[in-house]
């Protein structure tokens, strides 16, 4: 029997002490090019963060994650290092919380979760509001380095003709006879959406711009200057100025405040009940937080929010 009790109390202690290991780590995934690395920089003392940059080799990140005990990750920032994560999260049983990956696929895998709505609920926003501004020929303009965001959105081209293209560079668009398309469709970060804009106005004054989440940053601002003014962006939240870092926060905040032992008991939750952060009270709808869709305009040189879906 005293074998039995101590049997039970060890099996006791190392399920505690293992609790207070493991559910104290968590991954971070950052992109270089996005805010992801400069919310490091804010030293958040609410988790023990293994910071790991997505341009590295995948492997040696899991390793170190595995190494520690880890169940969740924050991030990736976007689908197509998402893409490359999910072989790898299903590997070592591990679970994905990114800030900003949209893609539908993705968040239907069960292993990547997310604080943006997913593609097909902002998609059907976008055909709202391309309908509102008389859209009738349009130019799908898509990132070839992250199709996997990218290409859900081409489903907007079963409703307005018009014609996808992967933007490169600026010549990307000299093949374009931009004259003949009212409206520009943008799913490009946030600098190279504001040198495409730059050319698709030399070229057609008059051609209406929508930005996706993806173009939402104060960089779009500050690359064009004033070339990017009545540029309509679509967008989830009500703060501006760093809107990356903000979602971070949200997804920090979240997971400060709750410990998961599996990766099953962050999905059971997710799933279950109204998750509450600092900044506002959401839930989990078909695999896609529920949230406002705001749509943004840029005017004199500040996105300004024009209407709430």
């Amino acid at each position: 029997m005293s074998r039995i009790l101590l049997t039970v109390f060890l099996m006791f202690t190392t399920a505690i002490f293992w609790y207070n290991f493991s559910s104290r780590y968590v991954g971070f995934v950052y992109n270089s090019k996005t805010q992801s690395k400069e919310f490091l920089l804010r030293n958040y003392s609410g988790l023990l963060l293994l910071e790991f940059d997505s341009s590295r080799k995948i492997d040696e990140a899991f390793d170190l994650f595995s190494s520690k005990g880890v169940k969740i990750i924050i991030g990736p920032p976007t689908s197509a290092e998402g893409e490359k994560l999910l072989p790898f999260l299903k590997k070592y049983k591990m679970v994905a919380l990114s800030a900003t990956i949209s893609s539908t696929r993705l968040l239907n895998s069960s292993y990547i979760y997310s604080f943006t709505p997913s593609n097909a609920f902002i998609t059907e926003k976008i055909k709202e509001l391309l309908s509102k501004i008389g859209t009738k020929r349009l130019i799908l303009l898509s990132d070839p380095q992250n199709k996997q965001y990218s290409d859900e959105f081409v489903d907007l081209l079963k409703t307005f003709e018009g014609k996808n293209v992967y933007y490169y560079n600026e010549d990307t668009l000299k093949s374009i006879d931009v004259q003949t398309y009212d409206t520009v469709v943008m799913t490009l970060l946030a600098k190279e959406a504001a040198k495409a804009v730059k050319v698709l106005k030399s070229m057609n004054p008059s051609i209406k711009i929508v930005g996706t989440d993806s173009v939402m940053s104060v960089d779009f601002l500050s690359y064009a200057g004033n070339i990017v003014e009545d540029t309509y962006l679509v967008y989830t939240m009500d703060y501006l100025e760093n809107p990356e870092l903000g979602l971070i926060g949200e997804v920090s905040s979240f997971l400060s405040k709750h410990r998961f032992l599996s990766i099953d008991q962050f999905r059971r939750y997710l799933e279950r009940n109204v998750i509450e952060t600092d900044i506002g009270i959401y839930h989990y709808e078909n695999r896609s937080i529920s949230r406002p869709i705001r749509i943004f305009q840029v005017v004199n040189g500040q996105f300004k929010e024009v209407e709430n879906f």
